[in-house]
């Protein structure tokens, strides 16, 4: 475990998506779990002791191997919830259409409605630095 330089708050934007081991993978496949708990196991290893946790990553179910020892080991605390989209869309909308807010930053990849299964798999295997992919029903490929 980290010392005490590790950080006081670790948040977690990932959620089901992060899927680094063979063993997640092949439970996963196999409908043995629904979520993996290897992002948050990762917090709960480099949070300080006594430190926070913050979850606002999409989970829809059941993860194996979620790390209890060592979260209560470190006396750590974590919150959890959904970002509340219905509250800030139309706003949000709002400053992009204007300009003063661009999702540059996370759109890393633009596809025709076509291939979105390239673009999940994209997504889900992090090929090309993939963070978003937007996908845009009005494009043809040639």
């Amino acid at each position: 475990m980290l010392g005490p330089d590790a950080p006081d708050v670790c948040i977690e934007a990932v959620g089901f998506h992060y899927m680094n081991s063979w063993l997640h993978k092949i439970e996963s496949a196999l409908m043995l779990e629904t979520d993996t708990s290897e992002i948050l196991n990762e917090l709960i290893f480099c949070c300080r002791k006594g430190g926070r946790i913050g979850v606002v990553g999409v989970y829809a179910g059941y993860c194996n191997h979620f790390n209890i020892g060592a979260f209560m080991e470190k006396g750590l605390t974590m919150a959890a919830g959904q970002t509340p989209v219905q509250k800030y869309w139309h706003d949000l909308l709002k400053y992009v259409k204007e300009g003063s807010l661009t999702p540059d930053m996370v759109i890393t990849h633009e596809l025709p409605l076509e291939r979105a299964a390239d673009g999940y798999k994209m997504f889900n295997e992090k090929h090309d630095g993939c963070m978003k992919v937007v996908l845009k029903p009005w494009d043809r490929e040639p």
